[in-house]
């Protein structure tokens, strides 16, 4: 059975049911990039055309955009509902359509519009049929185990908020995963794709001291037994 990431949060939608209906086998977590996963390669943000135009006001669009298509080779985007609703939610719906045309220039962004989320569960169901899944297998179980550089992609790319075009990014500038794993979150930062949130994330995860769980891993051990 094929599978998909997907963000926690969007267990909310009937997008999920959608897809296990499609024999798709879901995997929920916790996404800081995207709320599906199709491969290390593929990812696709979705959002409601109202979500769309408040994370335009907000500030959260393009920051959101910037970390999907620097983590991806395949960025997509999947606005979602009718493009007429922007009339209700403000005055000046020519502002949409130049945030559009710059995330598509300017972010390399893939842009689809779906009418609703059925529209949305199909799309994202031939996307995982037809992207090219060779290589995404290929990182997403194990690399061959002559082949280090896909073995050191693989390793790099199990941090969190990175995905292959990333691990690609960080393997290329501090040439080991030794160095990266060294590396402090203001030479993390500097890497294409990273920026101080996801360098502080990974920094953290590789600080943090195994001690201050030990009494989960004994209560994880003692429910082996019950």
């Amino acid at each position: 059975m094929v599978s998909i990431i997907v963000d926690s949060r969007e267990s909310k939608s009937k997008i999920p049911n959608l897809l296990k209906s499609m024999n798709i086998d879901i995997i929920f977590k916790f996404l800081e990039v995207g709320d599906y996963i199709i491969n290390p390669e593929t990812a696709v943000e979705r959002k409601s055309v109202k979500d769309f135009v408040s994370s335009l006001f907000d500030g959260r669009l393009f920051n959101q955009i910037e970390q999907l298509s620097s983590s991806y080779t395949n960025a997509f985007l999947i606005i979602e509902g009718n493009y007429n609703e922007v009339e209700s939610y403000m005055k000046n719906p020519k502002v949409v359509q130049c945030a559009i045309a710059s995330l598509l220039i300017n972010y390399k962004i893939k842009l689809i519009n779906s009418y609703s989320e059925d529209e949305t569960a199909l799309f994202l169901s031939c996307l995982l049929n037809t992207t090219p899944s060779k290589r995404g297998e290929y990182f997403i179980k194990h690399a061959k185990k002559k082949d280090f550089l896909g073995q050191q992609i693989y390793l790099i790319s199990s941090l969190p908020g990175i995905g292959y075009k990333t691990a690609v990014n960080l393997l290329k500038h501090f040439g080991s995963p030794k160095n990266i794993f060294l590396a402090s979150v203001k030479e993390l930062s500097k890497v294409p794709g990273m920026g101080l949130k996801r360098a502080r994330r990974i920094r953290l995860l590789l600080d943090t001291n195994v001690k201050l769980y030990e009494q989960f891993f004994k209560n994880r051990a003692n429910n082996l037994f019950i």
